[in-house]
Parts: structure tokens; C-alpha cells; sequence
């Protein structure tokens, strides 16, 4: 369990890891559940912005989505992480992962070498065979002051599969690493990593406002400038967001959903809920 934890993680942090802010910025309310209504649809649907990781002590999952969920027929969230096939495909594309010393020139390799040393307390030869993908999210669990860590998905699957609720999902395993290996290059995936003590305090900064429901702020901090591009941008949010649009419609039609997605998915002019009240929904936020 834990390695799976482990390899679902991966995925999941390398969405949140990088989101850009390039776009003009949507005024929200702050919450971070929002209600989906139109006049063809038989029952709302609802939409969460989630934070993939924090420390236990600062986890909690609100009663308004607790009870939300319970009301819903279905949970959909970015890849379906209950089903056996798409985990499969998660370990076999980790598993073949091109070694860090293939990816870098030596002197990049030295330079991050000298981080991991730091952060991981062992040299990057140690870590050469995971790959970019999971140091990342190995040196992502060392921005938390705990070890004992909670994923969002992961409990709200939790309880989805306790209540016995259908499981659904915006993309496949197989989009989602492919359109990661676009939006993350080499070079660009090597900047991030170097970029581990500002994404830090601006990563710990966020877990406290997203407690507060100000998803705004939350997703500002974790969306500078210095932690973005244009090609990130268009691949792991733009591209991402019209997707999803396309397919969420007829899941509304079909039954009551609760999509939960990053919250930088939410935000912005090209965020879910921008789109959605484009298409004539209306998005309210859910404050109790």
C-alpha cells in the first residue's frame, strides 16, 4: 500500500508542482466546493479544488464536502486511482523512467546533486535509477515539516468506496503522463527541482490559506511566474481544462457528480469555473 501511495503521489503532485498565471485572473469567492447548476440538468453536480498533499495534523476534509459526497451518486476525479489497469500503467511508465545521469549534462547533474545532498541528506548518484518524476516527488514530501502525510483523492476515494459510490474519471492514466512529458521537459523539470526552497515557503504558505478556503490566494502562490511557462501553461491547465469541459456536460446529464480536481484547475480565465458559466451554468460557491 504504501508504494502504491507512493506511485499514485507522483502523478498527482507533478500536476499541482507547476501552474502559470499568464492568463488575466477571475475574482472568486473563497471556497473551495462550488455548486454546478443548469436548467437541463434533472440535479446539481458539484466541483472541489483540492490541495493533493498535506501533513496529517493540517488535513481535514470539510463537513459541507463530507455531506456533499454523501448526496452525489458519483465521484470523478482527474484519473480513476481505484482502478487496477491505470495503476498498472503508473508503475510500468515510472518503472521506466530514463536514469537522472541520461537526462542531465554532468554539470546539471552536479548542480542538483548538490541540492538533493542537502535536502535528501544522500547524493543524487543515490537517487540516479528513479528518475526525474519520482525525485520530484521525494524532495516534494521533504517541503512538509512531518512524515505522516494525507492525499486528498485518496481519502475522498476512501469514503466514495466505503459508501460504495461509482468511481469515474476526467482523463486516463496514459493522457495524463503523456501530456506531463510535454509540459515538463527536461530543462524545465530540472528548474523546478532547483527551485525547491522558494516552491517550499510558497507550498507551505498555501496549505494554511487553502485551510482558510481563500483559493485564490492559494493557487496565486502556488503559480508564480517563476514557476511557470507558456508550455505548461497550454499543457497541464489549458489544454487540460477545455478537455474536461467537453466530458463533463453529459456526466452531469447522466447523474450527480463531485469532481475533484486540483484547485489550480479551478482558477483563472481558463479555469473550470470561468468555462463552466461561459457554457450558461451556473457555479455558485458552497459555503456550509
Amino acid at each position: 500500500m504504501k508504494h502504491l501511495k507512493s506511485i499514485i503521489a507522483v502523478v498527482l503532485l507533478a500536476v499541482t508542482f507547476n501552474f502559470s498565471t499568464a492568463q488575466k485572473k477571475a475574482k472568486l469567492e473563497n471556497s473551495t466546493l462550488w455548486k454546478i447548476e443548469h436548467s437541463n440538468l434533472k440535479q446539481p453536480s458539484y466541483l472541489l479544488g483540492t490541495l493533493h498533499i498535506m501533513c496529517a495534523t493540517d488535513f481535514a476534509i470539510p463537513k459541507k464536502v463530507t455531506e456533499t459526497l454523501d448526496k452525489v451518486d458519483a465521484l470523478v476525479l482527474e484519473v480513476n486511482i481505484s482502478d487496477p489497469q491505470e495503476i498498472k500503467l503508473m508503475q510500468e511508465s515510472m518503472s521506466q523512467s530514463k536514469k537522472i545521469s541520461e537526462e542531465l549534462t554532468p554539470n546539471q547533474f552536479q548542480e542538483l546533486d548538490q541540492l538533493v545532498t542537502k535536502v535528501m541528506g544522500a547524493p543524487l548518484v543515490n537517487f540516479d535509477s528513479y528518475g526525474l518524476s519520482i525525485l520530484q516527488f521525494l524532495m516534494m514530501s521533504k517541503m512538509l515539516p512531518c512524515t505522516d502525510f494525507k492525499y486528498y483523492e485518496m481519502e475522498l476515494l476512501a469514503s466514495a468506496t466505503k459508501s460504495k459510490k461509482e468511481i469515474f474519471s476526467l482523463e486516463k492514466a496514459a493522457d495524463q503522463i503523456e501530456t506531463m512529458r510535454k509540459a515538463y521537459p527536461t530543462a524545465f523539470a530540472l528548474d523546478q527541482l532547483i527551485l525547491f526552497d522558494s516552491y517550499k515557503k510558497d507550498f507551505n504558505e498555501a496549505i494554511q490559506t487553502y485551510k482558510k478556503e481563500d483559493i485564490a490566494t492559494t493557487v496565486d502562490l502556488i503559480t508564480k511566474d517563476r514557476y511557470m511557462d507558456e508550455n505548461a501553461t497550454r499543457y497541464m491547465q489549458v489544454d487540460r481544462n477545455k478537455k474536461w469541459l467537453e466530458k463533463m456536460p453529459q456526466m452531469m446529464k447522466e447523474r450527480s457528480n463531485l469532481f475533484a480536481v486540483g484547485a489550480a484547475h479551478l482558477t483563472d480565465d481558463f479555469g473550470l469555473i470561468h468555462l463552466l458559466r461561459q457554457e450558461g451554468y451556473t457555479v455558485t460557491p458552497v459555503t456550509h
